[in-house]
């Protein structure tokens, strides 16, 4: 490695026979407007200073080729060399004197008059950056502008440097001041040696400043580290980028580590866990890039729907979007590969996306929380089908196995839906609430096209009613309107939301006869009623409940698959003496699930997801020697070692975990620590099979 101070237009820039290229592991060109704004105004300052400027570091190692053309690799500085082009592209058709624009032409491109060095076309540039940047560079430098994309970076970049161009021209400087300034600017140059590791040195410097996605951090490890990295760019990485496209490339990683590991890493360690899958699972750069792509598609037909998939099929993945049900894709990645290894048909996946979607409208109604969602279904494909019998009847088996659940996600009955239908606040729930309504009015053959209408109040939400509406409501009237007005019985949809607002109620449906409006269904008891009242407004909700939960029905499976299973059987802690002659399978906490070998193994693990979750918490119990329960002088967490029961330490911590407890124990302390969190005793549940005969009661 050889650092030394170095001037980033005479060293790098103008000379000959020199070519820089971006690699293709490195981020795409995503320098904003306001970096752009500070580079220029540093050059001017430099201008008038006459003085150098420090810029950054710049760091390379020289590509051997066989060709005329010296080639450089550029591992750190390509955002902004790459701004530095642009800024020279709008110095130079800013220019008006002939040699002046030849100049900066010579200083762009390598010197190819007479051809003496033999450059083609690929060559002629002094910068190459990555493919998808490269075009639209190629084309700002053929001044074929019409034919760039106006939102790209390079195009926006270099419309505001001409702007910054012109407007210090008016101010008295010259295309020459600038491009001196230009001059004034200095780099640490950083030259890389055969024994330098590149990757390292790239993610060392990329660890500060602006720092590396996700996406961007595995982009540099599977291609970096390859000779065949253009290859494997073109075949793959880029289909990843198509398919799942620039802004959920890093959701899209994300998922895949939480579908691939057993545990959520956080973003801090998501990185790590890449390179730890991929070392002890034995992939090669090509085999985890086809891997990536193959879930790839899956994701972006999850995303955006896809052509390979039928209408239905698409139409159900759409339906799960506008609900926000994105944590599904980790379940919905095993089920499609179901699909695509024939294991079951278009119907029966079809089958199983309306039951995910019925499932989560259920859910979503009854305002169960979703903090246990991520786990659940990242658990859910391996609890159902642990039994791989259960394969045979797929659909019955995950309806089978959630109307066993005896957890929060359990599936919430008819009765409990229909009063949450009738009764929560369904226009908080925007989304879900335009969904019901527009599938409601949509039962026919001719679709209404709604997305440009809105949800509109009967019963208006201002909370300062008019003296015709407080009559209508009757005595009544302040409670009536406090507890229907969000309800389903108080909501439709209109184009004219504007237009009604706190209008009488018999001025509000002329107004919708006068528009002839097509919606039908949602409006044929409000158009055939004289008055809104909390009877009108129940009996309408009491016909809308009983469309929605038949559009959305659960159906029973045929065969009835029991997971009643003594040694999978799943407990609450709510009752301690359930684990008592007991060895535990696993937990799930916050629907996370864990593989445990002991009751010990267990409480250690819960303990450090708690302190993951809130240290403050178990940092304040250990500062106030706080004991297990009124009843035990057992203290749960302490500082002090000469207090704490055995010698265990929370990781990284200085705090003293008590150890050495029965299953009774354990299960009481978990107990506490959920209160403790403000968590239900169904956010955590384990499972456990009957104790053998050789296994001691005492963990």
């Amino acid at each position: 490695m050889y650092i030394n101070e170095g001037r980033i237009m005479n060293d790098f820039i103008v000379p000959n026979k020199k070519q820089y290229t971006i690699p293709v592991y490195q981020r795409n060109y995503e320098w904003s407007k306001e970096q752009c704004k500070k580079l220029f105004q540093d050059i001017v300052l430099a201008f008038k200073k006459q003085k150098p400027h420090f810029c950054g570091s710049f760091v390379y190692y020289r590509q051997i080729t066989g060709q005329t053309i010296d080639s450089y690799i550029v591992i750190d500085g390509q955002q902004r060399i790459t701004t530095i082009y642009i800024l020279l592209k709008a110095l130079m058709d800013c220019a008006v004197n002939e040699s002046e624009q030849d100049s900066i032409r010579r200083t762009i491109f390598n010197n190819d008059r007479f051809n003496p060095y033999n450059i083609n076309d690929s060559t002629k540039l002094k910068l190459k950056p990555v493919k998808s940047d490269n075009k639209q560079l190629l084309l700002l430098m053929d001044d074929k502008l019409d034919q760039m994309d106006k939102s790209c970076d390079i195009y926006r970049n270099y419309a505001l440097f001409k702007q910054l161009i012109e407007e210090q021209l008016e101010q008295g400087l010259t295309i020459q001041h600038i491009f001196d300034g230009l001059e004034w600017l200095i780099i640490a140059r950083i030259e890389l040696n055969d024994n330098d590791q590149p990757q390292e040195i790239f993610e060392r410097i990329n660890s500060t400043g602006l720092p590396l996605s996700l996406s961007d951090k595995i982009r540099n490890f599977v291609l970096m580290t390859d000779i065949d990295q253009e290859r494997l760019y073109e075949e793959y990485w880029l289909k990843i980028e198509e398919t799942v496209r620039p802004d959920h490339t890093n959701s899209f990683f994300t998922d895949y580590l939480y579908f691939k590991l057993d545990r959520f890493p956080k973003e801090s360690e998501a990185y790590d866990c890449f390179k730890d899958l991929f070392t002890k699972r034995g992939y090669t750069n090509e085999s985890i890039l086809k891997e990536l792509v193959h879930y790839s598609n899956y994701y972006g037909a999850f995303l955006y729907g896809s052509n390979h998939y039928s209408t239905t099929i698409n139409e159900y993945l759409s339906n799960l979007r506008l609900l926000k049900q994105t944590t599904v894709y980790l379940f919905l990645f095993q089920v499609f590969d179901d699909f695509n290894n024939k294991i079951i048909d278009e119907d029966e996946l079809i089958k199983v996306l309306r039951f995910i979607q019925n499932y989560s409208i259920r859910r979503l109604i009854c305002e169960i929380g979703s903090n246990s969602l991520r786990g659940l279904y990242k658990s859910l494909y391996s609890r159902i089908f642990n039994v791989s019998k259960n394969k045979e009847h797929y659909y019955d088996s995950i309806v089978s196995f959630f109307i066993q659940l005896t957890s929060r996600d359990a599936l919430p009955d008819d009765n409990a839906y229909r009063i949450a239908l009738k009764h929560n606040n369904l226009y908080r729930k925007n989304a879900l609430c335009k969904f019901l309504l527009t599938s409601i009015e949509n039962q026919g053959k001719e679709k209404l096209v709604t997305e440009n209408l809105t949800i509109e109040h009967i019963m208006p939400q201002n909370k300062n009613l008019s003296t015709y509406w407080q009559k209508m409501l009757g005595d009544d009237w302040n409670n009536v309107h406090e507890f229907y007005m969000h309800t389903l019985g108080n909501l439709t949809i209109t184009g004219y939301n504007s237009e009604l607002g706190d209008k009488p109620f018999e001025e509000k449906k002329q107004k919708l006869i006068e528009k002839g409006t097509k919606i039908i269904r949602l409006y044929s008891d409000i158009l055939n009623t004289e008055v809104w009242n909390k009877e009108t407004i129940e009996h309408r909700a009491d016909r809308l409940t009983e469309d929605i939960i038949r559009l959305f029905p659960i159906e029973e499976p045929e065969e009835y698959i029991s997971f009643v299973d003594p040694r999978y059987k799943e407990y609450t802690c709510e009752e301690p003496d359930d684990a008592s002659n007991k060895s535990p399978n696993y937990y799930i906490l916050l629907g996370e699930r864990v593989i445990t070998k002991s009751y010990a193994d267990m409480l250690k693990s819960v303990v450090l997801k708690f302190y993951e979750l809130d240290s403050g918490i178990i940092k304040q119990m250990a500062k106030d020697n706080e004991t297990l329960a009124e009843w035990s002088n057992i203290v749960m967490f302490t500082y002090d070692p000469n207090i704490a029961k055995g010698e265990y330490k929370i990781p990284n911590t200085n705090i003293y975990q008590a150890t050495g407890f029965s299953a009774w124990y354990i299960m009481t302390f978990i107990k506490k620590m959920l209160n403790k969190y403000e968590l239900n005793m169904d956010d955590f549940v384990y499972s456990a099979r009957p104790k053998t005969k050789d296994q001691s009661d005492k963990i």
